[in-house]
């Protein structure tokens, strides 16, 4: 990249050398794996999704492939607070002796009731903290409760001081009124969309594939799902005035991609999926491929693009 064009970008108060963020669920555990995620130029790096105790999840099978995608249901596993601490303690060693410049999203998961004491004991070890509210193949009354979801979001955000981004399912009927109800509780940022919820048969024994049945559907298949689901938030943001920057996720494989949610609203975006089609180096070939178009069409920053796509209607 030749430095013509501005790729850094302002989310509240966490900035960013660039749009992109490494999404919650891949390579999420391994502060070795993180560094090596920094150095191939990520912005921002998320956490998977943890709880305060360490969680098995579902039995196997729990990931398949599918014609355009992944279809998981791992069943938000993961070795819990402890050490998770211990693998961001790590991580934020290497940016400051690699100076790598990539922020750390710490992305939780809980009951409703034990969200801000996980919030509170692992802020100081990360950047910004991402409510998992919305994972598809679990339990999970929050993302479909606006009243309860409220109350989580302002129960947490009054319990930290690092930005607070809440991650809203696809698999509602209004996902508006789960926006408002995130950021009436007081939320920094949105990130959207989860996985969508969906389910493999094997025809020669006549049943789902995942033991869990139903599963999270990530990857290209996605995308267009994912690209509506921004559009819609951020022009809802935008029309009533509020003040709250969306990351943008789902089935970004390449610039062209990135640069589809950044015109629909997005300020950020997460690349997921993507790592299984082409490598962690993803994100430095996103990177070339959005200053090429920037050039081109003689765009100078991130910000002149977002949400060009959007016809807005301020009330």
């Amino acid at each position: 990249m030749n430095g013509q064009v501005n790729l850094k970008i302002n989310l509240k108060n966490l900035k960013l050398k660039n749009p992109l963020i490494l999404s919650a669920g891949i390579l999420g555990t391994n502060a070795e794996l993180w560094k090596r995620i920094a150095e191939n130029n990520a912005a921002a790096i998320t956490t998977k999704s943890f709880s305060i105790n360490p969680r098995k999840g579902h039995e196997n099978p729990t990931v398949i492939e599918l014609e355009c995608g992944l279809l998981n249901a791992i069943g938000l596993a993961n070795p819990g607070m402890e050490k998770m601490k211990e693998e961001m303690k790590k991580f934020k060693n290497f940016n400051e002796n690699f100076k790598l410049n990539t922020s750390l999203i710490a992305s939780i998961f809980e009951e409703k009731n034990n969200f801000p004491t996980l919030a509170n004991n692992i802020e100081k070890y990360c950047d910004a903290i991402e409510l998992d509210v919305s994972c598809p193949n679990v339990e999970n009354k929050i993302f479909k409760n606006k009243k309860i979801l409220k109350n989580i979001v302002k129960d947490v955000k009054g319990n930290i001081t690092k930005p607070l981004i809440v991650k809203l399912s696809p698999n509602v009927e209004n996902i508006s009124d789960y926006v408002e109800a995130a950021i009436e509780g007081g939320c920094d940022m949105i990130s959207a969309i989860n996985t969508v919820k969906a389910m493999k048969i094997d025809i020669n024994f006549a049943k789902p594939i995942l033991a869990n049945k139903f599963g999270g559907y990530s990857g290209k298949g996605i995308k267009p799902i994912a690209i509506a689901k921004i559009y819609e938030i951020s022009k809802f943001i935008r029309e009533n005035g509020y003040d709250v920057p969306v990351i943008g996720i789902g089935g970004m494989t390449n610039g062209n991609d990135v640069i589809e949610a950044i015109m629909a609203g997005a300020s950020a975006v997460g690349i997921g999926t993507g790592i299984y089609y082409r490598n962690i180096k993803i994100f430095k070939e996103i990177l070339n491929e959005i200053e090429k178009f920037m050039e081109e069409n003689n765009y100078k920053s991130i910000e002149e693009m977002r949400g060009l796509a959007i016809e807005w209607s301020i009330k």
